[in-house]
């Protein structure tokens, strides 16, 4: 028998911006109250507010349904907000124009899927007293203070407890843990696992999971205070999925610097000018690329998770970030390249003391064979093997997104209005994305930055499914290019690439091999800057983004410089 929860929501700001607050009521089928709950969201728009307030009775409904057992697939929700846009918005009658707002619709559709249906109708004002009220009480509470006070992290009363902040107890005279994982998500079908099972795919439908995370009280940015994981990625711990400081493998990665251009490319004649443009520098990591990102953290998971032998399939620069950190955890490391992978790459793996296997072909040929011999490797019984290929475990992306939370605080408590990243299998865009939904979803910001991806003309899966206004990437046959790291052709996580640069506002594009070797020694003799080809290929998109008016009211954009021109010498 389906069960319906009805939720009255009113999201209300003083002020747009200005101090925002979340009121939610959950009825049963017997129209008995469920849930009353009171959120302070810190400052932000009237329309984010009422989103935000979807958010939370979603959220509310979730937690009904697990007080009585219920399974939400089995459960119809209608939401009743006083939003007459918010909810022909959410029905599709009205088109979606603000890119501040498509976050925040993308966030309420991925909480929806959980539920057998979700309906949002419109209910006028003067029948929704209740949520108001709850509202005003938040707005009015310590977290508001009137409406006249500085924002502060995001509280929840649901009967379940006190609000949790940055210092405060979790109850019991308990501070905030280490971590604030609570499960993982698949990305695609939206089943639920738990967190410490084994590291892999969806075991529904075999999608990419994602690490999800209670953003109740965060409050950002994280403690000033001096300790170890100051001085790196560690730093955003609280939303990162390893639970035990003690199993943190870090080489002092993350805090890369931001490098202006002194003389961006031209944009052709009849094309925008460019806004100031950056660098986020990430050749200055441990092994000289981002990659060392995601090792730190998926082998900080992996190492707490009890793994103890990995294999990876890599073009190179992930091999030789997961070959240094492997080495510092003590877990043994399979990496299985493409024969034409750069050399000095290769040589770099073997050096930290990782098995390198090469075979004929290219990527998706090197996962076939890094799957297989973790396959053999569990039949055998002996160590535990896992799979770390991209988006076959949900932790290197959580590695990557820290480059946004980086970014956020660079800008003072705000995303730069675009990011250009370089794109082979995605998971630096995609983990900027999830990084803004989170903080959208805390309260803490309501716009996400502009994302756009950049692919070689030799292999540019994303950029096809893109412009054809498809759902999902295809292979791509015959793909070569200079740029190693960008030559995936059938990128894993492609859907979830094309939905982060939909949901912003962004767009894909592509550069020809020529332009990418031409514009890095550009760079070297202009800006004394040596980039690897990825990053290139980046920066060497600007001209055709400004030409097409992407860039359009930008203040800024950043260019994801995602490694080391020293990384790719001699291949």
């Amino acid at each position: 028998m389906t069960r319906t929860l009805t939720c009255h929501t009113d999201g209300a700001s003083r002020g747009n911006p200005g101090p925002a607050a979340a009121g939610v009521v959950v009825l049963d089928d017997r129209g008995r109250e469920r849930r009353a709950v009171s959120v302070f969201l810190g400052v932000t728009t009237n329309n984010a507010a009422e989103y935000l307030a979807l958010h939370e009775a979603l959220k509310a409904a979730a937690d009904v349904c697990r007080e009585d057992g219920l399974d939400p697939a089995s459960v119809s929700v209608v939401i009743r907000t006083d939003s007459q846009l918010v909810a022909r918005q959410v029905s599709g009658e009205y088109r979606m124009k603000s890119p501040d707002l498509l976050p925040l619709l993308e966030e309420f559709r991925r909480l929806a899927r959980a539920f057998g249906r979700v309906e949002v109708t419109y209910l006028p004002r003067e029948k929704n007293r209740r949520a108001d009220a709850l509202a005003s009480e938040a707005l009015d509470g310590p977290g508001g203070n009137g409406g006249g006070g500085p924002p502060v992290g995001r509280g929840r009363d649901s009967g379940s407890g006190p609000r949790r902040g940055r210092s405060a107890d979790t109850g019991g005279g308990r501070r905030a843990p280490f971590s604030r994982l609570t499960h993982l998500e698949c990305s695609r079908c939206g089943h639920r696992h738990e967190p410490g099972g084994p590291p892999g795919p969806c075991g529904s439908c075999g999608g990419p999971l994602l690490a999800r995370y209670d953003l109740r009280g965060l409050e950002w940015p994280p403690e000033s205070e001096v300790r170890p994981e100051s001085a790196s990625l560690w730093r955003y711990h609280e939303l990162l999925p390893v639970e035990s400081p003690e199993k943190v493998v870090s080489l002092g990665e993350g805090l890369t610097p931001l490098v202006p251009l002194a003389r961006p490319p031209a944009s052709p004649e009849g094309g925008a000018a460019l806004p100031p443009v950056f660098l986020k520098d990430e050749g200055r990591n441990p092994t000289g690329t981002f990659k060392a990102r995601g090792a730190s953290v998926a082998v900080s998971r992996l190492l707490e998770l009890g793994v103890d032998r990995c294999a990876l399939p890599t073009a190179g620069n992930a091999g030789s970030a997961f070959a240094a950190y492997c080495a510092r955890a003590g877990i043994g490391l399979l990496a299985v390249m493409p024969e034409d992978a750069p050399a000095a790459v290769r040589a770099e793996c073997e050096a930290y003391g990782a098995e390198v296997r090469l075979v004929p072909g290219l990527l998706p040929d090197a996962a076939r064979h890094a799957a297989e011999a973790v396959r053999r490797g569990r039949e055998g019984g002996g160590e535990a093997w896992s799979l770390a290929a991209t988006f076959a475990e949900p932790f290197r992306l959580e590695g990557k997104k820290t480059i946004a939370f980086e970014l956020f605080e660079a800008f003072g408590g705000r995303f730069p209005d675009a990011l250009v990243c370089p794109v082979g299998g995605g998971v630096a865009l995609v983990g900027a994305w999830k990084a803004a939904s989170e903080l959208i979803a805390a309260g803490l910001t309501a716009k996400a930055p502009r994302l756009f991806a950049v692919q070689a003309a030799g292999c540019a899966p994303v950029v096809r499914a893109f412009d054809a206004g498809h759902e999902e990437t295809r292979p791509f046959a015959g793909a070569r290019t200079v740029a190693a790291g960008l030559r995936v052709p059938e990128p894993a996580g492609g859907f979830l690439v094309l939905r982060a640069l939909r949901s912003t506002g962004g767009g894909a594009v592509a550069v020809t091999d020529e332009n990418i070797l031409r514009t890095a020694g550009e760079l070297r003799r202009t800006e004394g800057l040596d980039l690897g080809p990825e990053a290139v290929a980046a920066v060497a998109a600007l001209p055709e983004l400004g030409r097409r008016g992407w860039l359009l009211g930008c203040r800024e954009v950043v260019v994801l410089a995602t490694g080391s021109g020293l990384k790719s010498r001699g291949s």
